[in-house]
């Protein structure tokens, strides 16, 4: 019984280490031509904006939350779980200083146009704006489950996971087209899949925490689609704060 327990634990460590480098890759894939290898790889899509103070202080934030997620894991698998715990409070604060980031990045792309041609400047900041809340409450029900292994892995990898959907939608596989658009989301939202697959294989359903975290993903895809699609959140937009 004591040897099963620790190859589940072996090839649980495993598996989270792997969702995390492979996120990793796809952030280093997709935004390689904007700000990781700008100048050097060749624009696809579209081109980005200028890599100006505060972009570069975005991306290293984002960047800095992926490496502290997969530094989490990789001290759970060495059995460092004290020094996991310290670096969850950085964690926690990346978190919060990521929140304000993100809606300063919508609302700072409207003036440099910096959207696909199928929408306004205005309609696109429906896109990292439907990310803050789902992203806010995984990591703080993440946070509040803290105790609860099973529960926070989950939580904490479905937070990571939504920053796929802005990665893989930059991967020149569809058309700058809504339908485009709502291919390379869907098919950020399929990061999921393993999580699903690891749910099946070791519990033989979903978890609760990975329902919660795929169906706030679900949400923050498919809800500016629908806002672009009919048009009606350029209204609301132009009244937000900073603009």
């Amino acid at each position: 019984m004591a040897t099963k327990v620790r190859a589940r634990f072996s090839a649980e460590r495993r598996f989270y280490a792997f969702m995390a480098f492979a996120m990793i890759a796809f952030m280093l894939i997709g935004f390689a031509p904007t700000f990781y290898l700008k100048g050097v790889v060749p624009p696809y899509p579209r081109p980005g904006p200028a890599l100006t103070p505060f972009f570069i202080a975005h991306g290293a934030l984002f960047t800095l939350w992926m490496l502290v997620f997969a530094a989490q894991t990789m001290l759970v698998a060495a059995g460092r779980r004290d020094v996991h715990m310290r670096l969850g409070q950085l964690g926690l604060g990346l978190a919060v200083l990521i929140v304000p980031v993100m809606y300063l990045a919508a609302i700072t792309q409207v003036p440099l146009r910096d959207q696909p041609p199928f929408t306004t400047p205005l309609g696109w900041t429906s896109v990292p704006l439907a990310g803050i809340p789902p992203f806010v409450i995984l990591v703080w029900l993440g946070w509040k489950h803290r105790r609860d292994a099973q529960a926070h892995k989950r939580l904490m990898l479905s937070a990571a996971l939504l920053f796929m959907a802005p990665a893989v939608g930059r991967w020149p596989i569809a058309p700058p087209t809504l339908l485009g658009h709502t291919i390379t989301q869907g098919l950020s939202w399929l990061c999921f899949a393993p999580l699903f697959w690891w749910d099946l294989r070791t519990l033989g359903r979903l978890h609760w925490a990975t329902r919660a975290g795929a169906s706030l993903a679900l949400a923050a895809v498919v809800i500016p689609i629908l806002l672009m699609a009919t048009g009606g959140w350029d209204t609301v937009a132009a009244h937000l704060p900073g603009l």
